[in-house]
């Protein structure tokens, strides 16, 4: 938690959700700023998907920017202050990138969640501003869906093997084609 708090009081975007402090009562706390409506994945209507999806992409340039790799970029981790303004949030897995490299090289699989991390991670364990962008391609299909779990009722393997097979997920229902291609093209394998 400590790990997380040094790298959130570095962090300064509008559409990241501000680190207020760390609290010791029973046991160590972070203070975070308040997001009223929650998730992304549990308040989404047709009318602001698209305004929401691009605040993250905001916060991802900002931090792609700043040598920051999220690792964990899922709609339950987008939360909202209002229905029109979303701010990235849970850092825990988040890494801070050196000059001299642009991924961070995972000692082993932890509990991941896989079916939001690009084959780069599963395969070699590595996470970059790359993979990160993946993850904002599933984002974005959860939002478009209004919500729904990607790849559903498919193990992490059976995710793994599709992928790999150069298959995607379908677009959801009512989505506008240009932003499914958009979600195609941060799928891109290489």
């Amino acid at each position: 938690m400590l790990r997380e708090a040094n790298l959130m009081q570095q962090l300064d975007n509008p559409y990241i959700v501000r680190m207020i402090g760390i609290c010791e009562v029973e046991n160590l706390m972070l203070v975070m700023e308040l997001a009223d409506l929650g998730p992304l994945n549990k308040y989404l209507s047709v009318k602001n998907i698209t305004e929401l999806v691009h605040q993250v992409s905001m916060g991802m340039k900002y931090l792609e920017g700043n040598n920051f790799v999220h690792r964990d970029l899922a709609a339950r981790n987008v939360l909202l202050v209002t229905q029109h303004y979303a701010k990235i949030s849970d850092f825990g897995l988040s890494k801070a990138l050196t000059e001299e490299e642009n991924y961070y090289k995972s000692k082993g699989h932890g509990k991941w969640p896989v079916k939001w991390y690009a084959p780069e991670c599963m395969n070699y364990l590595k996470f970059s501003s790359k993979s990160d962008v993946w993850s904002f391609g599933v984002l974005m299909w959860e939002a478009y869906s209004l919500g729904q779990k990607p790849y559903k009722g498919m193990k992490g393997n059976e995710v793994m093997q599709m992928i790999d097979s150069g298959k995607r997920m379908d677009p959801p229902v009512n989505c506008p084609p240009e932003m499914y291609e958009l979600m195609k093209k941060c799928w891109t394998f290489k």
